[in-house]
């Protein structure tokens, strides 16, 4: 239909070069006043600039001045089919941070424990991650948890170390709990230990700060669930 007797069916008059309608549908103003064009100027965006802050965070006095917390959690007791095992979990509770152990994480080597009467306790890590093996009764097998056990005790076979030069980095985002699997061996070839409460320390640093932390805690042996 033409556009002006559409308009004119309602009951619009078209003025030549006007609409009756605006760009937002809206009726406009028919007066005959004249549109002055105005110039627009443009600026470009400025930036002002901010001093960078000189101040840098102290380094954490502890570790839970860290948000590192550490879990130990037993998993099952010693059978005659297999040793006692536990759980040992380090949670990042802060911003993300990158944490270096000694051979293995979450607990650093030497992984033995001092109890009564001088006698020691071995954890031995599932995950190994960069501990080495001392083969100890020359087997060339390098084997630490055996199949089955020899009398009442669950013994170690070979050794598993590392030299504190020997690292291990883990990297945790916030809330993230890092864990190892640690079978329960009494630290020799043969006979048992004691029973009591066998006591085991762990170095860890925290690179982005260049501090270093020993965390340690306590077992009592035997195990029981």
């Amino acid at each position: 239909m033409d556009r002006r007797r559409l308009l004119a069916s309602l009951g619009l008059v078209a003025l030549p070069g006007c609409s009756a309608l605006d760009e937002s549908g809206t009726e406009a103003g028919t007066t005959g006043a004249t549109n002055t064009p105005t110039s627009e100027t443009t600026s470009k965006p400025t930036a002002t600039p901010t001093a960078e802050s000189t101040t840098t965070a102290e380094p954490p006095a502890s570790i839970a001045d860290a948000n590192i917390s550490f879990h130990v959690e037993t998993l099952r007791g010693a059978t005659s089919d297999h040793p006692a095992e536990i759980e040992i979990g380090v949670t990042n509770e802060g911003r993300p941070r990158d944490l270096n152990f000694i051979g293995s994480a979450p607990l650093s080597s030497e992984l033995v424990g001092d109890g009564p009467e001088q006698a020691e306790l071995l954890l031995a890590p599932h995950d190994r991650h960069d501990a080495a093996i001392i083969d100890e009764n020359g087997d060339h097998e390098g084997t630490v948890v055996p199949d089955s056990r020899e009398g009442h005790c669950w013994n170690r076979i070979d050794i598993p170390y590392s030299p504190p030069n020997s690292g291990f980095q883990i990297t945790l985002d916030r809330d993230e709990t890092f864990t190892n699997t640690y079978s329960l061996l009494v630290n020799s070839l043969d006979g048992c230990i004691p029973s009591g409460e066998y006591t085991f320390e762990s170095e860890f640093r925290i690179p982005a700060t260049d501090v270093q932390f020993t965390w340690e805690f306590s077992l009592a042996y035997p195990v029981t669930v």
